[in-house]
This record gives structure tokens, C-alpha cells and sequence, in this order.
């Protein structure tokens, strides 16, 4: 009798485990589609300025984020989802008046020492199952067309960079430019806040 109460008791109990793991990764999903929605609207507690050096641990833990245990991820994927989408990911944001000199796509020395720190981590991560995305931002001045050809050169400019200094495999990094689609001052859409290149993560498809 005490054998079939405890193995009755344990796969009750395995079964509540499995039903809160999934109920958590829905919520988190759900969380990090409304965390996206106000990160592309203005800054949000999942975007970190590169105003200097930061370490590789936490590069790492940003854009590569891991789930606790090998039997959280079986579960994550018998729910759709990934590990790294249980876990926020960080976006880093490069400010371009420090970057690239107005009209250019040349990436500038201070850039340069800041993209550094990134270049190993990104390496290591190719076999990760992410893809490495650097979006290009303008603000409003200039005609769209322009703005979104600029935005492109640099976020192609900072792929090209860690392609050719650091041998990160092209296919694991993707460049887009969005230009002033998405606004970091909607009140001041001229300001030089809105000039930027962000560097973020997702799962490879």
C-alpha cells in the first residue's frame, strides 16, 4: 500500500511540476513580448548603454541567456519555446554620436574599443542555436529613404567589423536599419539619442 501511495503521490507531484514549469514559460513569453514592445518604444530596463566597458560575463548573460537545468529546457520545448526565451535578453545600444561621424557608416576608434569586448563572447556563441542582429537607428532628420540606407550601412559596418577582426561566422550575424522607425525621444526626434546601432539576440529559426 505504501508503494502505489508513493508512486501515486510522485507522478501527482512531477505532473504539478510540469504544469507550473509550462504556466511559467507562457508568462515569461508573454512578458518578454510586452518587454520587445516597450524597448522598440523608448528606453526600457532591458537596454544597456554602452557608455563603457562592461564584462564579457555580462555580454554573455545578456544575449546568450541560459535556462536553470537540461530538464527545464525539454520542457521549454515541448511548449514551443526555447531556454533563451524564458530568460530576458539584453539589448546594448551604441550611441552613434560617439560611433560614426554624421553621414558616415565608418566606425570610429571609440567605437571600435567598445565593440571589442563583444567580439569573443560572439565567437564562443556561434553554436549557441541564436543569431547575433545589429539594428541601425536615425533620427528624424533627412528624408526616409535616406535614413533607413544610412541605418543599414552602419549596422552592416559593425557585422562587417566582427566578420573580418574576430572571424565570427557571417551566417550567425544579421544586419537591418530601421531608420527612424523607432524612436528612443519621441519628443525630440531630431535629437542625437535617436543615432544609434543595437546589438540584440534571437533563436536561430
Amino acid at each position: 500500500m505504501r508503494r502505489v501511495l508513493s508512486g501515486s503521490f510522485g507522478g501527482g507531484y512531477r505532473a504539478m511540476h510540469r504544469s507550473s514549469f509550462l504556466s511559467f514559460v507562457l508568462c515569461s513569453a508573454l512578458g518578454l513580448f510586452f518587454s520587445a514592445t516597450a524597448t522598440a518604444a523608448g528606453p526600457a530596463g532591458n537596454v544597456v548603454e554602452l557608455t563603457g566597458q562592461v564584462t564579457a560575463e555580462s555580454i554573455e548573460e545578456g544575449l546568450f541567456p541560459k535556462s536553470g537545468t537540461a530538464s527545464d529546457c525539454a520542457e521549454a520545448a515541448k511548449a514551443g519555446f526555447t531556454c533563451g526565451q524564458i530568460v530576458s535578453r539584453k539589448t546594448y545600444s551604441l550611441p552613434v554620436d560617439v560611433s560614426f561621424a554624421v553621414g558616415s557608416a565608418q566606425i570610429s576608434a571609440a567605437a571600435t574599443s567598445l565593440l571589442a569586448q563583444f567580439g569573443p563572447v560572439l565567437k564562443r556563441n556561434e553554436q549557441s542555436g541564436n543569431k547575433v542582429v545589429f539594428v541601425g537607428h536615425t533620427d528624424a532628420s533627412g528624408s526616409q529613404q535616406l535614413n533607413e540606407r544610412l541605418s543599414q550601412q552602419r549596422a552592416e559596418a559593425v557585422r562587417q567589423y566582427f566578420i573580418k577582426d574576430f572571424g565570427v561566422a557571417p551566417s550567425f550575424l544579421a544586419a537591418t536599419g530601421v531608420g527612424s522607425a523607432q524612436l528612443k525621444d519621441k519628443e525630440s526626434p531630431n535629437s542625437a539619442v535617436n543615432r544609434r546601432v543595437e546589438i540584440t539576440t534571437k533563436p536561430a529559426k
